[in-house]
């Protein structure tokens, strides 16, 4: 009986090595990622997850529609290594943001995205590439977000997406969000840690000598510079004056300000009425936080898409001894009450 039961265990090994070498064999595979790279696309969207995702010893390679060379935001020449048609299989596609007006809704894009989805590949976005993952149908139903500046028009464009502001990283399990430029970092140290575990992620953040913060703390969208005015630090007021240069810019999630020196033909009362003139007409014509209502002194009270009331002022004053120079400060302040604000620093 005892032979017989060692004959059993000897078969049993025996059946059981090629197993168990697969298995071996297969869990030591590299970890592949593809990233889509597109005339437009912004560097840091596709460089920032490219090389913390070589450093976590996952095999990259880089695919563009047609697999010929792409420009970048910047001017970039990047040659990708595959096209839609030619790409190996991969663990996860990352999706970048950038100039997307043309990836955003290619059709061929849509369904190149489909498709890895549909053979079990993880999706991540960087900034507004959830412009792009949101036109294939995938984001339906689901959280998401983007960079801080593209939050409402996301909502606006995608109702049936839940976009959210505070996550620099948004987890749906087979498709993943970041935020903007740098938050792609953070993006693909999560994704590494999906891939390989968390100790990988963490040792690859201390080898980059990134401040890695899984919980996200840094969250430019809850921070009043969402709803700044951006337009406003172009270098020419509108033939009026012109931007010498920004002196600061600060404040948190309650409080922001932009603080010029602006060179200019006309006097500081008049400089602030052009100004104010231009803020109203931009609000008005993009339809930004409505309403908008201008009150003496060149203060206009506001509510965001969040329902939040804001104070927002503008003040000019010359600058003493240095004619045509003025000092023009912009500051957006959360009100706390009715009839009451947070204090404006100076």
């Amino acid at each position: 009986m005892k032979s017989i039961c060692r004959l059993l265990l000897v078969i049993i090994c025996i059946v059981a090595l090629p197993l168990a070498s697969s298995t071996s064999a297969a869990a030591t595979l590299p970890k592949r990622v593809a990233i889509l790279l597109f005339d437009g696309v912004d560097i840091i969207d596709f460089a920032g997850p490219y090389d913390v995702l070589i450093n976590g010893g996952i095999d990259v390679v880089t695919v563009s529609p047609d697999g010929r060379a792409v420009t970048t935001q910047g001017g970039m020449k990047v040659v990708p290594q595959y096209s839609y048609t030619t790409v190996p299989d991969a663990d996860a596609v990352v999706i970048p943001g950038g100039d997307t007006h043309i990836v955003h809704r290619d059709p061929a894009t849509s369904d190149w995205i489909r498709q890895r989805y549909g053979r079990g590949e993880l999706l991540m976005s960087v900034c507004n590439g959830a412009f792009t993952l949101a036109n294939t149908g995938l984001l339906k139903g689901l959280k998401a977000t983007t960079t801080s500046g593209n939050i409402d028009a996301l909502r606006r464009a995608y109702p049936d997406v839940d976009v959210v502001r505070n996550a620099r990283v948004v987890d749906n399990g087979r498709i993943l969000t970041t935020g903007g430029l740098s938050a792609g970092i953070d993006g693909a140290l999560h994704l590494i840690s999906r891939l390989k575990g968390a100790g990988q992620a963490q040792f690859v953040a201390a080898v980059m000598e990134y401040n890695w913060q899984p919980e996200g703390r840094f969250l430019p969208a809850l921070h009043a510079f969402r709803i700044m005015h951006q337009t406003v630090a172009d270098a020419d007021l509108a033939g009026v004056g012109h931007i010498e240069w920004l002196v600061s810019t600060s404040g948190d999630d309650r409080q922001w300000s932009y603080v010029w020196r602006v060179l200019s033909s006309l006097d500081s009362g008049a400089l602030a009425e052009h100004i104010d003139r231009t803020l109203a007409e931009e609000r008005r014509q993009m339809k930004m936080n409505p309403p908008y209502t201008a009150s003496p002194g060149h203060r206009w009270s506001f509510v965001d898409s969040d329902g939040q009331t804001w104070l927002e002022t503008l003040e000019v004053t010359a600058v003493p001894g240095h004619p045509g120079l003025h000092t023009v400060r912009l500051g957006v302040d959360k009100r706390l009450e009715i009839g009451l604000t947070q204090p404006t620093p100076k």
